[in-house]
């Protein structure tokens, strides 16, 4: 059994006349255009990391706060591959999803990976993946009571671990997420079943 501590950038849609962002797809209102990760092993030692940047094709311009926030440019992405190839890279990478476990930070990373699967005809059958939210879990171990759900940042800032790398880079908040993990994992942590079925 392995860990994939697994975090995602996206665009979306931004009416640039009307300098506001627009929901012209509910079925995929989110395009991935980073996928970071880094595989632990049952020690939760990093064994490997992936980096992948994705050519945006639903939503060609960035969003400006997605641009402000990440410094992913339209330039940039330019001569990236497509959500298509990259993804039998990331499969590569996981070897098995029934003999893994995926961590993120909040299950949204989950539902938008399986939006852009399905939007682009990836998948031939539901997807069902174990996972440990590790926003949930942290924000009640540091008894965050401050409405919602724990930043990562300020997660990070609560655990006094150094900030190397900056926030809003899908690998850099991924590691940060195995950090976290090493601290609040424990043997009566939850695992959960994502079941797209239910989306």
């Amino acid at each position: 059994m392995h860990y994939i501590v697994l975090d995602l950038e996206f665009n979306q849609d931004f009416d640039f006349e009307k300098n506001k962002t627009i929901n012209s797809n509910p079925s995929c209102r989110f395009e991935i255009i980073q996928i970071g990760a880094v595989k632990l092993d049952e020690n939760l030692y990093i064994i490997d990391k992936l980096n992948l940047y994705i050519k945006p094709n639903l939503y060609k311009t960035i969003h400006p706060y997605v641009e402000k926030i990440t410094g992913i440019t339209k330039d940039f992405l330019n001569d990236k591959p497509s959500f298509s190839e990259v993804i039998p890279i990331f499969a590569k990478f996981i070897e098995n999803e029934d003999d893994c476990i995926f961590c993120v930070w909040g299950s949204s990373d989950l539902r938008a990976l399986y939006r852009n699967l399905s939007y682009y005809n990836l998948l031939n059958k539901d997807l069902i993946l174990k996972y440990i939210d590790i926003q949930n879990i942290a924000t009640n171990y540091l008894k965050f009571n401050k409405g919602g759900f724990i930043g990562l940042k300020t997660a990070i800032e609560s655990f006094n671990l150094p900030i190397k790398k900056e926030f809003h880079n899908a690998l850099n908040d991924a590691i940060y997420t195995a950090e976290i993990l090493k601290i609040v994992k424990s043997d009566n942590i939850t695992i959960k079943i994502f079941n797209s079925k239910y989306i």
